[in-house]
């Protein structure tokens, strides 16, 4: 489904779209028997309101089943990017970079939460998701003292900075596709917000205090080898493929999500090929690929859903109508309109609303000339409004994942994290309007 995708962005054909479309609506059925109940009334209920949308414009079926294909571009991401983390454990990459680590820890110049913060906001930016465990293992196996919540909690702030600019994610890339920008249109400002984010974590750092949060100590780190290796491989590595990136997303006609699923596809391939590990990499490639659907039944479930969504309200007037009421009720300010945004995407992702129906909703259906602002203003609102939502959603995958990591409930990670993401969601807001009134966007 995906490569058929990828072809049909440079080789426009409607049968290609409609063939991705097919298997989308095939992978959607299929997940269904496996989501949770919640993933599946939030599903099923899209579905059903899509539908009704479509039937009473009059949709062609060709139309509508072309929904289902709406965010192949977003599962493209979803599937394709953990091959990138995939050639990096085959490489060593991540072996070495543990035992840096633990090199540097045994000589006490390391600070546990500040080291495991910056390692997440940095290898986060390709490794997505993945670098949240990457790197919680790493510390296991390295710091010789760090309470264990505290320094998972930090970690899932630190992949916070990642969600507000890296190309890598799945949010910047559905955002830059609804307003049709490229990723230099809003990578800086999102960087500027991204870099306001660590200030923020650093002053609440202290305020972070779990009751019953227990200390890990590790008294062998000293008995470790030390690592012969060195980082610059991977350095290198990651030095061209983002690079690649960016060249790619100026040089091609397509955008920055296709140019990264595309490299994620072909380059770790071919620095396989050239660092002579190719056939080790093929291995391991192929059982991802055997894992791929349980691995990820749920984002397949909402985001086809979600596509398929977007696509029937588009063919509606509800845009106008909605750009109507949310300008009558923040009162005419573009201020108000932007908190408003943010904080229902906040609280619908409290009870299990994913944030990309809200951006697919809001993104798909509000005209920035509407309400006279730029299309990067708008992107940079719902970026806030994504990054802050997932920050305090007990739904969220990164609240999920780190909740496992510490045998903790999301709704009690949440609680420790409500007041940062609050606080991060008004003051980047506030901060993406003042550069609106400066006449930066």
């Amino acid at each position: 489904m995906t490569i058929l995708f990828l072809i049909e962005n440079f080789f426009h054909n409607e049968t290609l779209q409609f063939t991705y479309s097919v298997f989308g609506a095939i992978l959607l059925v299929s997940a269904l028997l496996f989501i949770s109940n919640v993933n599946r009334v939030i599903v099923v209920t899209l579905l059903l309101i899509g539908s009704v949308c479509f039937y009473i414009e009059g949709a062609a079926v060709t139309t509508a089943i072309t929904g289902f294909g709406a965010n192949t571009n977003i599962l493209s991401l979803f599937l394709l990017i953990p091959l990138i983390g995939t050639f990096m454990s085959t490489a060593g990459y991540l072996l070495v970079l543990k035992e840096k680590v633990q090199e540097k820890e045994r000589k006490g110049r390391q600070h546990p939460y500040r080291l495991s913060y910056f390692l997440t906001a940095t290898i986060g930016i390709i490794l997505n998701y993945g670098s949240i465990a990457i790197v919680k293992q790493i510390a296991e196996e390295s710091f010789s003292s760090f309470k264990d919540k505290k320094l998972t909690l930090n970690i899932m702030r630190a992949f916070g900075f990642c969600m507000l600019w890296s190309p890598y994610f799945v949010n910047v890339g559905l955002i830059l596709v609804l307003f049709d920008l490229s990723w230099f249109d809003i990578g800086f400002y999102g960087f500027i917000l991204a870099v306001i984010s660590v200030i923020i974590s650093w002053l609440m750092f202290r305020k972070i205090s779990f009751a019953d949060d227990t200390t890990v100590e590790k008294t062998d780190s000293a008995t470790s080898q030390q690592s012969r290796q060195s980082l610059v491989p991977f350095i290198v590595f990651c030095v061209v493929l983002i690079s690649l990136s960016f060249i790619l997303d100026y040089l091609l006609d397509v955008n920055m999500l296709t140019v990264v699923s595309l490299l994620a596809l072909i380059f770790p391939f071919v620095w396989g090929i050239l660092t002579k590990i190719v056939k080790s990499y093929i291995h391991d490639v192929v059982t991802l690929v055997e894992n791929s659907f349980l691995r990820l039944k749920n984002e397949l479930a909402i985001f086809i859903s979600a596509g398929y969504f977007g696509v029937a309200l588009a063919q509606t007037e509800f845009g106008a109508t909605i750009s109507a009421v949310l300008f009558d009720v923040s009162f005419g300010s573009i201020y108000l309109l932007s908190f408003l945004i943010v904080f229902l995407a906040i609280v619908l992702a409290q009870i299990g609303i994913h944030p990309i129906i809200i951006v697919i909703g809001i993104g798909s259906s509000l005209s920035p000339e509407n309400f006279d602002v730029s299309p990067v203003y708008m992107a940079l609102v719902l970026l806030i409004a994504w990054a802050s939502s997932t920050q305090m959603s007990p739904f969220s995958g990164q609240v999920l994942l780190a909740s496992n990591l510490i045998k903790q409930s999301p709704t009690e990670l949440v609680k420790q994290n409500y007041q940062f993401a609050l606080i991060l969601a008004v003051v980047l807001t506030t901060v993406i309007y003042g550069f609106l009134l400066v006449g930066w966007i």
